[in-house]
C-alpha cells in the first residue's frame, strides 16, 4: 500500500479547477461545485442468470502516483465511474460507457450496451482487462474487453445492479438495489452474499482486511460484512445513521472511507472507530467515487455529481486497490 503524504485527512476539500472552468465558491465546509446534467433513472428489471465470459485475477503491479489533472468538465450524463491503473477514467452514459485518458482525450460512447438505457456502477478486474458495467434497465451486468471494446453479457439477469467491485478472490461483487442484497458472480454462476436484506444496497468496496463494505441508500447506514467463502458470516453497522443517502465509497491509504451522499455531500468516515466527520462539501447528487491512479494525482478524488464529474484534492493518496 502506498504511504500517505500527510498524517491525517483534511476536514475540508479544495476544488481543483480544470482549465477553462470558472472558479468555484469556497466556504469553511469545503467546496460548492457547479451542477451538471441530471442522471436518467430508467426502468428497472430483475432476475438471476449468469453467462460465462471469464475475467482476470492477475496480481496488479504497484501503482504509481503522477501529477496529471485532466479537464473533466466536458463529461456529462454519468452516474458511475472507475479509474484504471493507467489513469484512464471510465464513466457510464445512457446506453454505454465513455472514457478519458490522463491527457484529457475524451471518447464518449466508447462502447454501446444493448438494452442498457440506464447504466450505473462500473468495476475493473485486477488485470485491467475487463470492465464490468451494471445496467438496471437491462437487468444485466456486462463485461467489456478493455483492449478491444468487445461486449458480452456476464450476468444475464442481475436485478438492479448498482455498486460493483472485484473482490480479493477475483469474483465480481455487486449490489442489487431493488433486491436489497449483494450478489457474487464468476464464470461459474451467481450466488447471494448477504443473509438478510439491506435496504436499497448501493456502493460496495473491500477493506484491507477483506471485509465487504456496503452502503444502504435507503437507511443511511454503512455496514461492514465478514465473509466466509463468499457468504456473509457476520455484520457490523459502522454507522447506523447520519449518511443521508449514501451512494459511492472509496478507501484512502489510511484505510478510511470517503462516502458520497446523493442528497448532497462527501463525508469522511474513520475506519478504526466508525466516526463520521460530518459534511466536507456541498456536492449535488454525489454518486460513484474513485481516487486517481497511475499518471493521475492519487491525492485527487473523482466524483460523479449531477451527471457530471468533479475532481477534488483530499490531501491523501487513495488505497492501493486491486485495479490500481
Amino acid at each position: 500500500m502506498r504511504l500517505s503524504r500527510v498524517s491525517s485527512p483534511l476536514l475540508a476539500l479544495a476544488l481543483l479547477v480544470p482549465a477553462g472552468c470558472d472558479s468555484p465558491n469556497t466556504e469553511d465546509t469545503g467546496v460548492t461545485p457547479d451542477t451538471g446534467v441530471p442522471t436518467d433513472t430508467g426502468d428497472l428489471d430483475s432476475g438471476s442468470e449468469v453467462t460465462d465470459t471469464g475475467g482476470g485475477t492477475d496480481t496488479p503491479s504497484v501503482a504509481t502516483c503522477g501529477t496529471a489533472q485532466p479537464d473533466v468538465s466536458g463529461i456529462r450524463g454519468t452516474e458511475g465511474l472507475i479509474i484504471g491503473r493507467d489513469g484512464t477514467i471510465y464513466y457510464s452514459q445512457s446506453g454505454g460507457v465513455g472514457r478519458m485518458t490522463p491527457d484529457g482525450t475524451q471518447e464518449d460512447d466508447w462502447v454501446s450496451l444493448s438494452g442498457a438505457r440506464t447504466v450505473w456502477g462500473l468495476a475493473l478486474d485486477a488485470a485491467n482487462e475487463t470492465l464490468y458495467v451494471g445496467s438496471p434497465s437491462a437487468g444485466s451486468v456486462f463485461a467489456v474487453t478493455v483492449a478491444t471494446g468487445a461486449v458480452a453479457t456476464f450476468v444475464a439477469s442481475a436485478g438492479e445492479p448498482n455498486g460493483l467491485t472485484v473482490g480479493p478472490d477475483g469474483a465480481l461483487y455487486f449490489s442489487d438495489f431493488g433486491g436489497g442484497a449483494v450478489r457474487r458472480a464468476t464464470s461459474s454462476g451467481m450466488t447471494t452474499v448477504t443473509t438478510s436484506s439491506i435496504p436499497q444496497a448501493n456502493g460496495v468496496a473491500f477493506d484491507a482486511e477483506g471485509r465487504l463494505i456496503v452502503l444502504s441508500y435507503g437507511s443511511g447506514r454503512l455496514l461492514r460484512l465478514t465473509l466466509v467463502d463468499g457468504v456473509e458470516s457476520s455484520r457490523e453497522a459502522m454507522l447506523a445513521s447520519g449518511l443521508g443517502n449514501p451512494d459511492g465509497v472509496a478507501l484512502d491509504a489510511n484505510g478510511d472511507f470517503w462516502v458520497t451522499d446523493y442528497s448532497g455531500s462527501l463525508r469522511h468516515v474513520i475506519a478504526a472507530t466508525g466516526a463520521n466527520t460530518n459534511q466536507l462539501g456541498s456536492i449535488s447528487a454525489a454518486a460513484s467515487v474513485d481516487f486517481g491512479a497511475g499518471p493521475l494525482d492519487c491525492n485527487d478524488i473523482y466524483i460523479a455529481s449531477s451527471g457530471a464529474v468533479r475532481r477534488f484534492s483530499t490531501g491523501l493518496e487513495g488505497a492501493n486497490v486491486l485495479w490500481h
